[in-house]
């Protein structure tokens, strides 16, 4: 008889086990989804930021009668630059290292 309730008790803590080994891969998980979600927002709102600044520095040297074709600036330790593709069209770069 005293076997069995050894028995007993080896089951449940094997039980006890399985379920804490389980919800701690749960919480990894969770904490691993967070944290994705956190860096993705992080970088698209560098990359908004990054757009603003390269879209007012051209906007800035656009307002001249004389606009350059290209220019390029640093803006918060970050290459900013543009250049003309067509009459009233320039496209912006920012050069970012993460």
């Amino acid at each position: 008889m005293k076997s069995r309730v050894y028995w007993k008790k080896g089951a449940i803590l094997l039980q006890t086990l399985v379920m804490s080994v389980i919800l701690s891969m749960i919480s990894v998980m969770i904490l691993k989804w967070i944290m994705a979600r956190y860096i993705i927002v992080a970088r698209i709102q560098q990359s908004a930021k990054n757009t603003g600044n390269a879209q007012g520095y051209a906007a800035l040297n656009v307002k001249t009668w004389t606009t350059p074709v290209n220019a390029s600036t640093t803006m918060d330790l970050k290459s900013v630059s543009f250049q003309q593709v067509s009459t009233g069209k320039f496209v912006t770069t920012v050069t970012d290292e993460y």
